[in-house]
């Protein structure tokens, strides 16, 4: 199962064409196939997924002439094919007699329940599965978009894998979540693991997933995972990579591509609670973090003291601004990382990047079509693609993560 990376929106996906599995084939290990459109590549053996992914990446490029002759190499696998997902957002929505957790059904507002998902960590489903019953006992009334009614419209569940934690935010309609408390101590009570629920309020009416107000219900409002060297603490609503074994192979890569030395200075923009900026600094001499979430800004200044981390600066406000402030008072920039959304790097920030000049520059994506065309406009900026690698963060999905290395002709 997997949610596109939009502005905090739910999208629903388009339905793919599906056929049962004949004698002797393979057979995709859900128990919702075919109905689900979360996982379209599940019925193809791991092997085929990564070779279709990579000719996603390669059509993507090819849309380009700028980018033509770019070789795309294999995709890295993930080491975890089932089971990796640490984050997981489901709708909430009532179905009959009982509450559905799970993706809309493509061109209507029916969810299809994917509370038991292969993709999910065991213990992120029993929550799941327990969530459901103690709602329908509490009387909490799933939320339906068609008129405005009840109260819980989405769930999230983080899990850490290095401390087998779960914590649980609630994303209501109203400030007021009748019987919230009691659900999360319950919650508390039924799982040892759950060391948190976090109620958000989303008082708009729409798919937009988040409101801007948090509250801590029971527990503790973030939670600790381990990605490599680098233990981080990620705050409820907050941007992680899904899959932290891939996420561990990805910074990784960056690592590779950037080729630091111990002397130079790098930005790290839409950095979030700030691993990428972390792990350059264990190699380069100073390094800045740029994003416009104050909330992980502070997280990630948090995550730098917490590994012991003191050549890191972290900066939150309009990544554009922010640019144009260090370039005042920095004199030159070695290096520039930048992560984005899916839609791709804003224009003004991309203004800002060009303006610095950095000597390489290297676009980590999740997004091959948004990717492509902002290699074409680098290109056009004088610079060129190095290399390019693809990884699996999502196994059973279509979507492909990218590290790119650009160096300035």
């Amino acid at each position: 199962m997997v949610f596109l990376k939009t502005q905090g929106r739910i999208a629903e996906p388009k339905q793919p064409l599906r056929r049962s599995p004949r004698d002797g084939e393979y057979r995709p290990p859900c128990i919702h196939y075919p109905n689900c459109i979360g996982c379209p590549f599940i019925d193809i053996p791991y092997p085929g997924q990564l070779a279709r992914k990579r000719d996603i990446v390669v059509k993507a490029l090819a849309a380009y002439p700028s980018l033509n002759g770019i070789d795309v190499p294999p995709v890295i696998p993930s080491s975890h094919r089932l089971g990796y997902r640490g984050r997981v957002k489901l709708v909430v929505r009532k179905n009959r007699d009982d509450v559905a957790l799970g993706l809309y059904v493509p061109q209507s507002h029916r969810v299809m329940d994917i509370s038991s998902c292969p993709v999910h960590p065991r213990p992120v489903t029993q929550v799941l599965h327990y969530l459901k019953r103690k709602m329908l006992e509490l009387g909490i009334e799933p939320y339906d978009e068609r008129n405005d009614s009840g109260e819980l419209r989405y769930v999230d569940l983080r899990y850490s894998f290095a401390l087998r934690q779960v914590s649980v935010t609630l994303v209501s309609r109203h400030a007021s979540l009748p019987q919230g408390e009691k659900l999360a101590r319950a919650l508390q009570r039924k799982f040892s693991s759950v060391t948190g629920v976090i109620q958000n309020v989303n008082e708009s009416r729409g798919n937009v997933i988040w409101g801007n107000h948090y509250r801590t219900l029971a527990g503790r409002d973030s939670l600790l995972e381990q990605v490599g060297h680098l233990k981080l603490v990620y705050p409820a609503g907050g941007f992680s990579q899904a899959n932290p074994y891939t996420a561990q192979k990805l910074y990784g890569k960056v690592m590779e591509l950037a080729g630091l030395r111990g002397m130079e200075t790098g930005l790290d923009l839409y950095c979030g609670v700030g691993p990428i900026a972390l792990y350059l600094a264990s190699a380069a001499g100073s390094v800045w973090g740029i994003d416009d979430s104050e909330t992980a800004v502070d997280m990630a200044k948090q995550n730098a003291r917490r590994n012991g981390i003191s050549n890191c600066r972290f900066l939150a406000g309009d990544v554009a601004e922010k640019v144009r402030q260090i370039k005042q008072t920095i004199s030159n920039v070695d290096l520039v990382v930048m992560n984005p959304p899916r839609k791709g790097i804003q224009p003004a920030a991309l203004a800002a990047l060009l303006e610095v000049g950095p000597a390489k520059l290297i676009y980590v994506s999740c997004e091959p079509t948004s990717l492509a065309r902002d290699l074409d406009r680098l290109y056009d900026a004088n610079y060129r693609v190095e290399q390019i690698q693809p990884v699996d963060m999502f196994p059973q999905t279509k979507e492909v993560e990218n590290v790119v290395s650009l160096i300035k002709n």
